[in-house]
């Protein structure tokens, strides 16, 4: 008889609404059948619970936990130019990296995400933390044309991020990606040479475009066109660049986006919080573009819930739209899941013989889950991050009965207290608001 790593007995389904056993192995789903008779090194009982695909964040700056709640109600630039980036110059540093991403990865897993795509400063140390906690993570540095702590230059941070970049390349758990920041912070030269390094080592594209009006008339003003006629003008586009927000495009830029095969990240919460406004995502439906689903960092959104995120897509679009249909619940739980896994190059995110096992197990011995008649439907619209009671990422499981198993939970929220208070301290210090 087969001996598997890993079997969950008798769990739903979400996706199908159907009781089956799902067996693991090599963090691979082997086999999925009612009564799977063969033995495992372990197994767990999924009575009173449905699985679904773990959630891919595909947009954020973990480390930026450690600022959440600072400069709230102000648009993007004054929060980022008056609190974020002065925060930034006296406080990042390895030491903030770490705790910050023990912080964001502990929330995410709690959450069930077990893929999320980083844009920070300090990367190596988010591969560390990555590593130790068993999830998934597409990291790279921020680039840019001003200095910072990292980089003094653009060659630099070019530089920087090619040596990380191959110095990661073999990792288990976590892969490189090229960052430059924004159209508006990086320019036409950056860019190019950013593009040139994620084509010489076949590498994503992760990059902010037109998120606020300001940004786009920032980009039109400067160089006579909007910023995605920009970047396509200038090469930059195509199938291996991610594009977070994405808010401002008309029916040309959607068109432009088709024919690049470039795949937009959509961040409603942060969006909403800064009034950035919010993307045509129906659209970009109707066009079959690329669509995946973000948090942004929990600095502005104000956390790293993608259960919570996927609601709010869900629900947002049918009120702007005035249509029920706009985003249905199964087009919004595979924008959450198997999406962003298909764009990372990761073949996972659906709950599928030959798939790696990136699962979440939900609790549906609750309230607000019974009864439960449409499992896919009332994941969207009823259930919580709270109700997430096993996570596992490619076949291990790394958090059960709502316990992480890879992370000391109470040092990590003992030591970004300590960070909180100091950050406090500097605020009241230096800080006035009108």
């Amino acid at each position: 008889m087969s001996l598997y790593d890993l079997i969950i007995k008798g769990v739903l389904i979400a996706q199908g609404n159907r009781i089956a056993d799902i067996a693991i192995s090599d963090g691979v789903i082997k086999k999925i059948e009612p009564d799977i008779k063969e033995e495992a090194k372990e197994k767990i009982s999924g009575k009173g619970k449905l699985v679904i695909p773990a959630f891919a964040n595909m947009h954020t700056h973990v480390p930026m936990t450690l600022f959440r709640g600072l400069g709230a109600d102000l648009p993007l630039m004054d929060w980022l130019q008056k609190i974020i980036w002065p925060l930034e110059k006296e406080f990042v540093s390895p030491d903030f990296v770490k705790i910050g991403t023990e912080l964001g990865v502990l929330e995410m897993i709690k959450s069930g995400t077990t893929l999320f795509i980083d844009m920070y400063f300090f990367e190596e140390m988010v591969g560390e933390v990555v590593e130790s906690a068993g999830i998934r993570a597409g990291l790279g540095f921020g680039i840019l044309d001003f200095p910072t702590k990292v980089a003094k230059t653009p060659d630099e941070y070019i530089k920087k991020a090619k040596k990380f970049a191959e110095n990661i390349k073999d990792h288990k758990n976590v892969f490189p990606v090229i960052c430059p920041h924004a159209p508006y912070t990086c320019s036409k030269n950056t860019l190019l040479k950013a593009k040139e390094l994620a084509q010489e080592l076949n590498l994503l594209i992760h990059i902010h475009v037109a998120e606020t009006q300001t940004e786009v008339e920032r980009i039109r003003e400067e160089f006579g066109k909007t910023p995605v006629r920009y970047l396509n003008d200038i090469g930059f586009l195509g199938e291996n660049v991610l594009c977070a927000h994405m808010v401002w495009l008309d029916a040309e830029e959607i068109d432009i986006v088709k024919e690049t095969n470039t795949a937009v990240v959509h961040c409603p919460e942060s969006n909403l919080k800064l009034a950035s406004g919010i993307a045509p995502v129906p659209a970009y439906l109707g066009k079959n573009l690329r669509i995946t689903l973000g948090t942004d960092g929990s600095a502005s959104n104000d956390n790293l819930d993608m259960m919570e995120e996927m609601a709010t897509m869900a629900k947002l679009h049918k009120g702007t739209s005035m249509n029920t249909s706009a985003i249905d619940a199964t087009t919004a739980l595979k924008i959450a899941t198997e999406n962003g896994f298909s764009c990372a190059g990761i073949k996972a995110g659906r709950i599928e013989e030959g798939y790696e096992a990136d699962l979440i197990l939900i609790d549906t011995d609750c309230p607000h889950l019974t009864p439960l008649y449409d499992p896919v439907a009332q994941v969207v619209y009823s259930a919580r991050s709270s109700d997430i009671d096993t996570v596992i990422c490619k076949g291990k499981v790394i958090m059960e009965n709502k316990e992480v198993k890879t992370l000391d939970e109470e040092r990590i929220l003992r030591e970004a207290q300590t960070w909180g208070d100091k950050i406090k301290n500097f605020i009241t210090k230096h800080f006035t608001r009108d």
